[in-house]
Protein backbone atom coordinates (compact mmCIF):
# COMPACT_ATOMS: atom_id res chain seq x y z
CA UNK A 1 0.00 0.00 0.00
CA UNK A 2 1.31 3.35 -0.87
CA UNK A 3 1.71 5.87 1.89
CA UNK A 4 0.30 9.37 1.96
CA UNK A 5 3.47 10.85 0.41
CA UNK A 6 3.20 8.68 -2.69
CA UNK A 7 -0.42 9.62 -3.19
CA UNK A 8 0.40 13.33 -3.25
CA UNK A 9 3.08 12.74 -5.88
CA UNK A 10 0.71 11.01 -8.32
CA UNK A 11 -0.69 13.19 -11.07
CA UNK A 12 -3.66 12.95 -13.38
CA UNK A 13 -7.34 12.36 -13.12
CA UNK A 14 -6.95 8.67 -12.42
CA UNK A 15 -4.70 9.39 -9.56
CA UNK A 16 -7.08 12.04 -8.27
CA UNK A 17 -10.10 9.80 -8.64
CA UNK A 18 -8.22 6.92 -7.02
CA UNK A 19 -7.18 9.23 -4.29
CA UNK A 20 -10.74 10.37 -3.78
CA UNK A 21 -11.99 6.78 -3.77
CA UNK A 22 -9.25 5.78 -1.33
CA UNK A 23 -10.07 8.73 0.85
CA UNK A 24 -13.76 7.91 0.83
CA UNK A 25 -13.23 4.28 1.47
CA UNK A 26 -10.63 4.97 4.15
CA UNK A 27 -12.74 7.66 5.68
CA UNK A 28 -15.78 5.42 5.54
CA UNK A 29 -13.84 2.58 7.02
CA UNK A 30 -12.35 4.82 9.61
CA UNK A 31 -15.71 6.27 10.47
CA UNK A 32 -17.52 2.99 10.69
CA UNK A 33 -14.74 0.99 12.37
CA UNK A 34 -12.94 3.85 14.10
CA UNK A 35 -16.07 5.47 15.39
CA UNK A 36 -17.11 2.21 17.00
CA UNK A 37 -13.60 1.82 18.39
CA UNK A 38 -13.51 5.39 19.70
CA UNK A 39 -16.98 5.05 21.18
CA UNK A 40 -16.03 1.84 22.87
CA UNK A 41 -12.73 3.34 23.95
CA UNK A 42 -14.44 6.43 25.31
CA UNK A 43 -17.04 4.28 27.05
CA UNK A 44 -14.31 2.02 28.45
CA UNK A 45 -12.30 5.06 29.50
CA UNK A 46 -15.35 6.59 31.17
CA UNK A 47 -16.16 3.34 32.89
CA UNK A 48 -12.54 2.90 33.98
CA UNK A 49 -12.43 6.46 35.31
CA UNK A 50 -15.73 5.94 37.11
CA UNK A 51 -14.50 2.71 38.68
CA UNK A 52 -11.16 4.31 39.56
CA UNK A 53 -12.85 7.34 41.12
CA UNK A 54 -15.22 5.07 43.02
CA UNK A 55 -12.30 3.04 44.36
CA UNK A 56 -10.37 6.19 45.29
CA UNK A 57 -13.47 7.67 46.93
CA UNK A 58 -14.06 4.45 48.86
CA UNK A 59 -10.42 4.31 49.91
CA UNK A 60 -10.54 7.96 50.95
CA UNK A 61 -13.74 7.30 52.90
CA UNK A 62 -12.14 4.34 54.67
CA UNK A 63 -9.03 6.35 55.47
CA UNK A 64 -11.17 9.25 56.67
CA UNK A 65 -13.26 6.96 58.90
CA UNK A 66 -10.12 5.40 60.34
CA UNK A 67 -8.70 8.88 60.94
CA UNK A 68 -11.87 9.89 62.77
CA UNK A 69 -11.73 6.69 64.83
CA UNK A 70 -8.08 7.32 65.58
CA UNK A 71 -8.92 10.86 66.69
CA UNK A 72 -11.68 9.54 68.96
CA UNK A 73 -9.30 6.94 70.35
CA UNK A 74 -6.69 9.60 70.99
CA UNK A 75 -9.23 11.73 72.84
CA UNK A 76 -10.20 8.72 74.96
CA UNK A 77 -6.55 7.94 75.64
CA UNK A 78 -5.83 11.51 76.68
CA UNK A 79 -8.87 11.47 78.99
CA UNK A 80 -7.80 8.11 80.43
CA UNK A 81 -4.23 9.32 80.96
CA UNK A 82 -5.51 12.48 82.64
CA UNK A 83 -7.75 10.35 84.87
CA UNK A 84 -4.84 8.05 85.68
CA UNK A 85 -2.70 11.09 86.46
CA UNK A 86 -5.34 12.27 88.94
CA UNK A 87 -5.58 8.83 90.46
CA UNK A 88 -1.80 8.62 90.75
CA UNK A 89 -1.74 11.98 92.53
CA UNK A 90 -4.42 10.70 94.90
CA UNK A 91 -2.49 7.47 95.47
CA UNK A 92 0.71 9.40 96.12
CA UNK A 93 -1.00 11.54 98.74
CA UNK A 94 -2.55 8.42 100.31
CA UNK A 95 0.86 6.73 100.33
CA UNK A 96 2.38 9.79 101.99
CA UNK A 97 -0.38 9.64 104.61
CA UNK A 98 0.22 5.92 105.11
CA UNK A 99 3.95 6.46 105.42
CA UNK A 100 3.31 9.10 108.08
CA UNK A 101 0.98 6.75 109.94
CA UNK A 102 3.47 3.90 109.74
CA UNK A 103 6.21 6.17 111.06
CA UNK A 104 3.97 7.19 113.96
CA UNK A 105 3.09 3.54 114.63
CA UNK A 106 6.76 2.61 114.59
CA UNK A 107 7.48 5.38 117.09
CA UNK A 108 4.59 4.17 119.26
CA UNK A 109 5.82 0.59 118.98
CA UNK A 110 9.30 1.66 120.01
CA UNK A 111 7.80 3.53 122.97
CA UNK A 112 5.64 0.54 123.87
CA UNK A 113 8.63 -1.79 123.63
CA UNK A 114 10.59 0.36 126.05
CA UNK A 115 7.55 0.59 128.35
CA UNK A 116 7.21 -3.19 128.18
CA UNK A 117 10.88 -3.61 129.10
CA UNK A 118 10.42 -1.22 132.01
CA UNK A 119 7.27 -3.08 133.10
CA UNK A 120 9.09 -6.41 132.90
CA UNK A 121 11.88 -5.06 135.07
CA UNK A 122 9.29 -3.68 137.50
CA UNK A 123 7.33 -6.95 137.55
CA UNK A 124 10.55 -8.91 138.14
CA UNK A 125 11.42 -6.61 141.01
CA UNK A 126 7.90 -6.94 142.44
CA UNK A 127 8.01 -10.71 142.02
CA UNK A 128 11.41 -10.74 143.72
CA UNK A 129 9.94 -8.66 146.60
CA UNK A 130 6.90 -10.93 146.84
CA UNK A 131 9.16 -13.98 146.94
CA UNK A 132 11.05 -12.40 149.82
CA UNK A 133 7.79 -11.71 151.65
CA UNK A 134 6.54 -15.26 150.95
CA UNK A 135 9.82 -16.68 152.31
CA UNK A 136 9.58 -14.52 155.41
CA UNK A 137 5.96 -15.58 155.94
CA UNK A 138 6.91 -19.17 155.38
CA UNK A 139 9.69 -18.83 157.94
CA UNK A 140 7.27 -17.26 160.43
CA UNK A 141 4.73 -19.97 159.83
CA UNK A 142 7.34 -22.69 160.34
CA UNK A 143 8.62 -20.98 163.43
CA UNK A 144 5.12 -20.71 164.80
CA UNK A 145 4.36 -24.32 163.99
CA UNK A 146 7.52 -25.46 165.76
CA UNK A 147 7.05 -23.33 168.80
CA UNK A 148 3.36 -22.84 169.08
CA UNK A 149 1.71 -26.20 168.60
CA UNK A 150 -0.14 -25.88 171.95
CA UNK A 151 -1.61 -22.51 170.91
CA UNK A 152 -4.05 -24.16 168.61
Amino acid sequence: MPGPKTQTLESGADAGSARADDGRSRTGTRRSGATDGITITRWSLGLSLTVALTVVTAAFTLVWNQTVRLGDTQVQLVATVADLGGRMTGLESRMTGLETRVTRLEARMTGLESEMRDLRVEVREEIGGLREEVRELADLIRARELSGSPAQ
